[in-house]
């Protein structure tokens, strides 16, 4: 039979491991998970917290107060930013540590955090659009070319919301919109509704690009955190890759369907 001091060292871990998970599911860097973790951990009387976090799981461990040790292992299977959690994550570890909280409010506050859904339809729709067509202005295109960037941004955000809703690797994501983001550039220049189509695919693409991860890979490569930086580098070159993979094949079609150039 356990103890009271048992169930209060699991509950720790329990907690504290799941605050750290919403954390990395949402995009958060991996010092941030631990750190979250052993807050956490820590206000809720566990002794000697500790986390090791990667991009796809993270194990952390505490002792009770007689030394005996708890660990968990967790495996982070979807991935999706999402600052609004991990701005409201970071607040509970701060409210736990304060002692605002306690064991039933923080786990009460990860139920309602971890339920937080994406934002609603229209903003992420509308957001791609503003996105790619002030790219499109930034990188020498007019106004015109803007409108089409605006709308391809606006159908490649449709297309990598359905797309990963079918559990489709990031890389064949990026392939298929950067195929579409060249395909109807090209098809715009040629009708005339717009004239730059560099501009318009880089414009474009720039909503697949992996800003956020290579920010916190270059981030945990400086903070020694080797295994998670190299990994989150390797994320975002594969995804780089398939933008260029598609943007290539499209543009080499078109090549082919309007024939050698005189």
């Amino acid at each position: 039979m356990t103890t009271d001091d048992e169930d209060n060292t699991d509950d720790a871990l329990r907690l504290s491991a799941e605050a750290a998970r919403i954390v990395l599911e949402s995009g958060g860097e991996t010092y941030r998970a631990e750190e979250v973790m052993s807050a956490v951990a820590s206000a809720l009387g566990a002794l000697e917290p500790e986390a090791f976090a990667t991009p796809t799981g993270f194990m952390a461990s505490c002792d009770d107060r007689y030394g005996r040790g708890r660990a968990v292992v967790r495996r982070i299977r979807k991935h999706q930013l999402n600052l609004d959690k991990i701005t409201r994550v970071n607040a509970l570890a701060r409210d736990a540590v304060s002692g605002r909280l306690d064991r039933d409010g923080i786990e009460r506050e990860l139920c309602a955090i971890d339920a937080l859904g994406a934002y609603p339809r229209p903003i992420p729709a509308v957001g791609a659009a503003f996105v790619t067509g002030f790219f499109c202005l930034l990188f020498g295109g007019a106004w015109n070319d803007a409108l089409v960037s605006a709308g391809i941004g606006l159908v490649i955000g449709r297309i990598t919301s359905a797309l990963g809703g079918m559990k489709l690797s990031v890389f064949f994501s990026n392939i298929v919109g950067g195929a579409f983001a060249a395909a109807v550039a090209i098809g715009a220049e040629a009708l005339r509704v717009a004239g730059n189509t560099d501009a318009m695919i880089i414009g474009s693409i720039m909503l697949l690009v992996p800003g956020v991860l290579i920010v916190n890979a270059i981030r945990d490569l400086i903070a020694g955190d080797l295994v998670a930086g190299i990994a989150r580098a390797a994320d975002a070159f594969i995804s780089a890759a398939g933008i260029s993979i598609g943007v290539g094949l499209a543009l080499q079609l078109a090549m082919l369907i309007s024939g050698p150039t005189p």
